[in-house]
């Protein structure tokens, strides 16, 4: 059941640590890509489907009780973590990558958005649900 629910995260974990370990000679130079700031975006935005998809696959497993009732606090912490893993990999293993702490400020608002929308979307009062971990079906 955790595999099941969870697989679409991981399968964007992966998916992220390979977009982000990429050269940066790989991505074409177009006038559309020089959108001011376009690489904080994508790390934002990469960041936000990564909680989301985690949250919504910790929420729905029951094989663990502790993350099934912790899913929305646990998705978070997991993907800024994440998130400073990849940035310490772009500045020492992945070539022709720098570490960026805006990067990595981009990367916990996209966490934090991800968080607030898969509340919002749960319709629920993320005061009382979200943070203490009760459970409802999404």
């Amino acid at each position: 059941m955790f595999l099941k629910y969870n697989l679409p995260g991981i399968i964007w974990a992966l998916f992220i640590l390979i977009l982000l370990g990429l050269p940066a000679s790989d991505f074409p130079e177009t006038s559309f890509l020089n959108i001011p700031n376009l690489d904080k975006i994508v790390h934002g935005g990469l960041f936000l489907v990564f909680v989301f998809l985690m949250a919504i696959g910790f929420y729905k497993q029951n094989s663990f009780s502790f993350i099934n009732k912790n899913a929305v606090r646990l998705s978070i912490t997991i993907g800024i973590i994440y998130g400073g893993i990849t940035e310490i990999l772009q500045g020492s293993v992945f070539t022709e990558r720098t570490s960026d702490i805006f990067d990595l400020l981009a990367d916990i608002a996209g966490c934090v958005i991800g968080f607030l929308l898969f509340c919002l979307l749960r319709n629920l009062n993320w005061k009382n649900k979200c943070f203490k971990g009760k459970r409802n079906n999404f």
